[in-house]
């Protein structure tokens, strides 16, 4: 997970942060540029810019430092709670952390199948439609943020899914 302290050299512009909105809400790049009525080639460049401002690759880590750093308006919290595996919080928190499945794998020495069966159990148990949205549901859980449980994982609950 990135340092806690990193902080942004560039303020995002309002258009960078639409564009983040819209992935942290669980949106395709189509989705979000029919919203914002911009092609889908320009919100990848401002993907790409996010991603060059924030000193990340991957969109999940993205929308963790813009709601660590207020650039996006930490999501409401939901009452839910949901179960997830260790090794499924594990993912979650890697991915905000800028991993990809493959770097989890490798990182820690497990199949990448598994791991990526683990992502797609943990998408489906967060009600989530990628890792960025993911990363999203974990704060409205309090999976992630300042105000997570690390023991959360391991409460039986509902599992969240509806935004």
């Amino acid at each position: 997970m990135p340092a806690p302290d990193r902080t942004i050299t560039q303020p995002l512009s309002p258009q960078e942060r639409e564009a983040l909105l819209g992935i942290a809400q669980g949106k395709t790049t189509a989705e979000t540029a029919a919203d914002m009525g911009v092609s889908e080639s320009t919100v990848k460049t401002y993907v790409l810019r996010i991603g060059g401002k924030l000193g990340v690759l991957e969109r999940a880590a993205m929308v963790e430092l813009a709601y660590r750093h207020h650039h996006l308006d930490v999501p409401v919290p939901l009452d839910h709670m949901v179960h997830l595996s260790v090794e499924q919080r594990s993912v979650l928190e890697r991915l905000a952390g800028d991993k990809t499945v493959e770097q989890i794998a490798a990182g820690e020495r497990r199949p990448l199948a598994d791991v990526r069966k683990d992502a797609r159990r943990m998408l489906r148990a967060l009600g989530a439609s990628s890792a960025a949205h993911a990363v999203t549901r974990g704060w409205q859980l309090s999976l992630l943020g300042p105000t997570a449980d690390p023991d959360a994982s391991r409460a039986v609950a509902a599992v969240a899914g509806t935004a």
